[in-house]
């Protein structure tokens, strides 16, 4: 199978699971104990910390331990006051502030644009103003958000600035501007296991999870150690390991819409013009029914995506390209391909051929 739907999940690298391993298989001491396996596990517990604060620069008093960023994303929701956010954002971002009973507003991208500008935000400032809550990329563009000029417009401003940092993180170098708040990541996004998350955070957050006092009472419930190693240790092999990745990730992303030019011709990239996340590409078919392409590439052994995949099961077309602007009958044509630093220069060479076939076959049987 070559899997081009990164941004949804990665495979899990294997020396994360080496790293989890031991843990899993007997080492289960409760980190709240204090008999030896439970100071060991406590041991783990803390080194896992220092690591992950370590690679953002941070104390290890502002790291938080969650079971994704969907967790960590209704933990940024406001209870009150005036939040601004964008039409583009992932749904774990926009159904918590639905639910909050705070103000917010919501920004839609200048036509063709696939991020926000600062100048919109600035003009949606109130009095009552209190938080800024944005995506750092987007998943399905993999348009980058100015998050340090939106960081820097948050510290002239006063207000808290949340991040969700998921599509960053493993695709290229994350400097903590001081205006952030608070960002989020997810272990599943960078090759580590599922059903853990991280949040840096310098501001205190109402807890979402109340119970007992594990990590000092900001959330309850004990701590998934094995995925919390993991985690550390999938954060850990990007400070060697992302410099390179980041730039095979981008030779084989362009690599890939200028094989498609050349083969088929007609295509659009959104957000081409565009800061571009090194792994992503949303490119548009025209004539093309994406539902039934993305069915034609399955059998081909090769897995790509309609958009993000918590939502990719609706047959409605992308809410982030009908934010753009984006005709229906364009963003009904659009694929997604999402690049990790496993994906071989040979797989993109056959997905090019693969779709440049189909695509082609599809525009001489709609000839006839």
């Amino acid at each position: 199978m070559i899997y081009l739907d990164n941004n949804a999940t990665t495979l899990l690298d294997p020396r994360v699971f080496q790293a989890m391993e031991p843990i899993l298989k007997g080492e289960y001491g409760n980190p709240s104990s204090i008999h030896r396996l439970g100071q060991k596990a406590r041991a783990a517990l803390v080194e896992a910390t220092y690591e992950i604060a370590s690679y953002f620069g941070v104390t290890p008093q502002e790291v938080l331990f969650t079971s994704g960023a969907t967790e960590a994303l209704n933990l940024f929701a406001p209870k009150e006051g005036h939040v601004i956010t964008s039409t583009l954002e992932h749904p774990a971002l926009l159904e918590p502030l639905k639910r909050s009973s705070a103000q917010v507003t919501y920004l839609d991208p200048p036509r063709g644009l696939g991020a926000i500008g600062v100048e919109q935000i600035r003009e949606a400032i109130r009095p009552e103003t209190t938080h800024l809550i944005f995506g750092g990329a987007n998943s399905e563009t993999g348009v980058c958000t100015p998050i340090d000029m939106i960081a820097e417009l948050a510290l002239e401003k006063n207000l808290h600035f949340f991040v969700d940092g998921v599509q960053l993180l493993g695709k290229e170098v994350i400097n903590l501007h001081p205006g952030i708040s608070a960002i989020c990541f997810s272990g599943h996004k960078i090759h580590g296991p599922t059903g853990v998350g991280v949040v840096i955070t310098r501001t205190p957050l109402d807890p979402l999870i109340v119970g007992g006092a594990q990590q000092g009472g900001r959330r309850a419930g004990s701590e998934n150690l094995a995925a919390i190693v993991g985690l550390a240790k999938a954060i850990s092999l990007l400070v060697e390991e992302l410099p390179e990745a980041e730039r095979q990730m981008g030779q084989l992303r362009d690599s890939l819409d200028r094989g498609l030019r050349q083969s088929i011709g007609d295509i659009l990239v959104h957000g081409e013009r565009e800061p571009r996340l090194c792994n992503t590409s949303l490119i548009a078919f025209p004539g093309q029914d994406a539902e039934l392409l993305l069915m034609r590439l399955d059998l081909e052994g090769i897995a790509a995506s309609y958009g993000s995949a918590c939502s990719s099961g609706s047959l409605e077309s992308s809410k982030v390209l009908r934010a753009m602007g984006v005709p229906s009958h364009v963003a009904r044509s659009t694929l997604r391909f999402s690049l990790s630093r496993f994906t071989t220069e040979a797989e993109i060479t056959q997905l090019v051929r693969v779709l440049s076939l189909q695509c082609l076959d599809s525009q001489y049987f709609n000839s006839k």
